[in-house]
């Protein structure tokens, strides 16, 4: 968000960025720019996730009906609520859509395809959509989705990215959090990201029962809904090769991401064409392999598969995952050959993407 409120600089004499959370980072935001707080997001359980939904909406609405009547809107789908805000205002707006709802929450069982909420939220979709001066979104796959709300022409695929200066590649060696974390001598196969529903982070622990080679050991880092139930597997398990992390500040991001020998990213059946996560991209940036689990359709799954930087396995392929993972634990001519892929994969998804957003502004 902060590349793109950027990127409308000579385009808007006044820019205002409201979060709940400025997350800091080695790029600063300009100081002209005026943030506005609302509440932070909240994913330690389905409950506080939708009171944040709630509450960040409304402070959004409140801050738009009294402060920015006049100003030109760039809507996101966190919280969910935020692309709705158009019904309560007469302001122009464009949205950009990382996760469709309400179809996530009718794929992960909250409500019912045919349910009242799903057809009231639906129908406001398409009214919001329809009247909208653009709706960006992040993969052909779901662009179709939205279809089902809004005609194809006022849809934009714009590649998500990620930044190539706080996140590189850095030598085991040089790499201090190797000896913070004791993993010396360790081949890391690494999670790090939100532990939610659609995320199937578990398959971790079976694998890490699984492998029977010392040397490689597993890696979870994050937060979410399915934190404590990951603990309790691993506990369970009575594995000594894989380890359960906290949330770790974003300072330490370019040291834990680039101690990963393989980083797994995953996305369950059900969100396959909802999102893609922005994981992958930050792993591509420090040039590590990537171990995918999602169906075989899903734009991860082609993402990997056309740049050649990892394999994908559907979630039930576990003896094939624990294959590769071993294979490139022991072929370090392969493992560079696809270190090097997912660097060089990067470089085609920059900030340079951010330009799309601009076509459309006057």
């Amino acid at each position: 968000m902060v590349d793109i409120i950027h990127a409308f600089e000579d385009k808007y004499s006044e820019r205002v960025l409201i979060t709940g959370f400025l997350n800091p980072r080695n790029k600063p935001l300009d100081p002209r720019v005026k943030v506005e707080g609302m509440i932070p997001y909240d994913r330690s359980s389905s409950i506080r996730r939708v009171w944040s939904w709630g509450i960040g909406f409304l402070k959004v609405l409140w801050l738009i009906k009294t402060k920015y009547r006049n100003a030109d809107l760039f809507l996101v789908s966190n919280p969910p609520f935020a692309t709705l805000i158009p019904l309560f205002c007469s302001n122009k707006y464009k949205i950009l859509i990382y996760d469709i709802y309400p179809d996530a929450l009718v794929e992960f069982g909250y409500f019912k395809k045919d349910s009242f909420a799903v057809r009231l939220w639906g129908k406001a979709n398409k009214k919001v959509y329809s009247a909208s001066q653009k709706v960006y979104t992040l993969t052909e796959g779901m662009k179709s989705r939205m279809l089902n709300y809004v005609a194809a022409d006022k849809i934009q695929v714009v590649p998500i990215w990620t930044d190539n200066d706080f996140l590189k590649p850095i030598l085991k060696s040089e790499n201090p959090i190797f000896e913070e974390l004791g993993w010396e001598g360790k081949f890391i196969v690494m999670y790090s990201g939100n532990l939610g529903k659609s995320h199937p982070v578990e398959i971790m622990v079976d694998l890490a029962k699984m492998c029977k080679v010392p040397e490689i050991q597993f890696v979870i880092i994050g937060g979410g809904d399915k934190f404590e139930m990951i603990q309790a597997l691993i506990k369970k398990s009575n594995s000594g090769n894989i380890q359960l992390l906290p949330w770790q500040p974003t300072q330490k991001l370019p040291f834990t991401l680039a101690a990963a020998h393989l980083g797994v990213v995953t996305i369950s059946d059900e969100a396959a064409d909802l999102s893609i996560p922005s994981k992958t991209f930050n792993l591509m940036s420090v040039g590590v392999p990537i171990l995918g689990i999602s169906p075989d359709q899903s734009a991860l799954s082609e993402l990997i598969h056309s740049e050649e930087i990892g394999k994908s396995f559907n979630s039930k392929s576990s003896e094939n995952m624990i294959m590769f993972i071993e294979q490139l634990y022991e072929n370090p001519d392969l493992h560079n050959k696809l270190s090097i892929k997912s660097m060089m994969a990067s470089n085609k998804f920059t900030v340079k993407n951010t330009e799309f957003y601009l076509a459309d502004v006057s």
